[in-house]
């Protein structure tokens, strides 16, 4: 189950720019932040993280590595340690680094976590963290996303081959509106509508509501 961590599709978006720590865990049940390969320190985290731990990344970095060694059980810190210098003594041999750590919250409260990370550049590393008890739900939220991008890339030419009018259409339809409803709300005939739904169907290679709503929903054409 834990191979299906994308580690390195994360880290790809970061490097980027294509998107932020920020927009990756609103998606995607996890922690993310970027440390410092020479001290292992916090350098940028999620707003999530940081609030369980009541803390702000100013202090988080005037901190540095002392904050871990508050936070963090000291046989997985070292052991977290040992595996990092390890992966940047090896990175031809090794893609990423994978560990498992105990993390107490300022409530007392101690939490399992289970941390993939893979080095940025010269100087920092991303780590994705996800509690235990959420490796299924974060596995079915990263399984979900790219089962919509392959959909996406398998139908994009037929998707392409909709007009703008008939996109009008899959929104109405999609709304739950009937052929005459849809007829009303465009000023035209049912007749007209129906041969816009079968055109439709036929573009998108579909034979029932249910799967054209899905390819709307796909293409985020639904509404």
């Amino acid at each position: 189950m834990f191979e299906q961590f994308s580690i390195h599709e994360v880290s790809r978006q970061i490097k980027t720019g294509e998107k932020s720590i920020e927009e990756i865990t609103r998606h995607i049940p996890c922690h993310l932040h970027i440390n410092s390969l020479e001290d292992f320190s916090v350098i940028e985290s999620d707003t999530k993280l940081l609030e369980y731990f009541d803390i702000d990344i100013e202090e988080l970095n005037r901190e540095g590595f002392t904050y871990l060694q508050k936070t963090v059980h000291p046989q997985d810190l070292t052991n977290a340690v040992n595996v990092n210098l390890d992966y940047i003594n090896n990175q031809e041999e090794m893609t990423h680094v994978s560990f498992f750590q105990r993390v107490t919250y300022p409530s007392h409260k101690e939490m399992l976590y289970y941390t993939r990370g893979k080095i940025l550049d010269d100087s920092r590393i991303l780590n994705l963290s996800v509690p235990v008890h959420d490796l299924e739900l974060f596995n079915q939220s990263i399984n979900d996303i790219y089962e919509n991008v392959n959909f996406i890339k398998e139908n994009l030419e037929r998707f392409s081959l909709l007009t703008k009018k008939e996109i009008e259409v899959c929104k109405y339809l999609c709304s739950g509106n009937s052929l005459q409803g849809v007829a009303d709300a465009m000023g035209v005939s049912v007749h007209t509508i129906k041969n816009h739904k079968i055109n439709i169907y036929r573009k998108m290679n579909v034979h029932s509501f249910f799967r054209f709503y899905n390819f709307a929903v796909k293409f985020k054409i639904h509404k």
